[in-house]
């Protein structure tokens, strides 16, 4: 196999992650949501033709964590800002030998599997380069045949143009770049109602985020919003 995808998470701690739901939802139920996610995406994943590796923001649970599948490794990001984390990421498994490796997060479940199908055929080339923007202004997947440290060195991150910013940076290499069509993240309550459509659909299959949410009640909970 010479493709690699690396999810870079965090663990779903109550207050460290989907910040941007509470109040509308309590910091344990923001949790329980991000992990039924992080589930949904793993188990999207490992249906591609890739090795799967989980990176998780340190610390990392002591305990182990439950939500990984049987075939996915998980490692510890390292680095000081998120840019350098990936950077290192991507540049330790293009050093392993692989010819082609994504990097994608996991705030988005209803993803379509066909958009990551989409991006391991863009890369092809010896200097491939694809990006998936999502319509916050960040993205939601990078995919690269080989290191492309201006993607990351001193970049910012958690801004409106966040892809502009990375494409600009491409285009100034001289990769082959291909965007991918857009998507969104689960960020805020606007976005759990454009969700909730979306798990109504046909064809979505992400069983632990309907399964959280029908837990929750979130329909009633942003009717209240």
């Amino acid at each position: 196999m010479n493709a690699a995808l690396l999810v870079f998470a965090k663990v779903p701690r109550p207050g460290d992650v989907k910040t941007r739901l509470t109040p509308t939802l309590s910091a344990s139920a923001a949790a329980r949501l991000y992990r039924a996610f992080l589930r949904d995406t793993l188990r999207q994943v490992v249906r591609l033709d890739a090795d799967v590796r989980l990176y998780l923001a340190p610390p990392l649970p002591e305990d182990g964590f439950d939500a990984v599948p049987a075939g996915v490794t998980v490692h510890a990001q390292e680095g000081g800002g998120l840019g350098e984390r990936m950077q290192r990421g991507v540049e330790a498994t293009l050093a392993e030998g692989y010819h082609r490796v994504l990097l994608m997060g996991s705030d988005h479940p209803t993803l379509p599997l066909s958009f990551l199908r989409e991006a391991g055929r863009a890369l092809q080339g010896p200097n491939a380069l694809c990006i998936g923007p999502t319509e916050d202004g960040g993205f939601y997947l990078l995919g690269m045949t080989a290191p492309v440290p201006e993607l990351f060195e001193g970049m910012r991150y958690s801004h409106a143009d966040v892809f502009a910013d990375t494409l600009d940076r491409a285009k100034s290499t001289d990769a082959d770049v291909t965007i991918l069509p857009h998507w969104y993240d689960v960020d805020t309550p606007r976005d759990l109602r454009r969700m909730l459509a979306d798990l109504r659909a046909d064809g979505v299959d992400a069983p632990n985020t309907r399964r959280i949410a029908d837990q929750l009640d979130l329909e009633a909970l942003l009717a209240g919003a």
